[in-house]
């Protein structure tokens, strides 16, 4: 068996609308297409999707709980050219703050932000020098 790339990542969410606003006002990225109960949003080779809880419930023939705000599975990452700017603007267009941007040991700044359905929103910033 061998991988050639990963093609997508879906995140599931609850109100499918909802989070296309956040996704695409917050965040600034662009509706690729949407179908139904599924959107795709335009970044780049590896695509990103929204699903409904209910539709995957309905693919999967099983009952799916919401994950807890506290006990995230993953993150989401984003390369920023300022993290202080972009965290400050994401927050201010309605992003949640989960941890301000802060400096780490392994060269980057990073900070934090949630969508509606607390999935985790990595904005990193490579600082270390050359």
């Amino acid at each position: 068996m061998q991988f050639t790339g990963l093609d997508y990542i879906i995140l599931i969410v609850e109100d499918l609308d909802r989070a296309l606003r956040f996704y695409t006002e917050v965040l600034g990225l662009t509706l690729g297409h949407r179908s139904g109960d599924y959107a795709q949003l335009a970044t780049g080779a590896t695509r990103m999707a929204l699903y409904t809880r209910a539709a995957m419930e309905k693919t999967l023939a099983m009952e799916l709980r919401a994950p807890a705000l506290d006990a995230p599975g993953f993150e989401i990452g984003f390369k920023v050219a300022d993290v202080d700017a972009v965290f400050a603007d994401l927050v201010a267009r309605g992003a949640v703050p989960v941890t301000p941007p802060t400096t780490r040991a392994w060269g980057q700044r990073t900070a934090y932000v949630s969508d509606p359905d607390g999935h985790l929103i990595e904005l990193a910033q490579d600082v270390r020098e050359s």
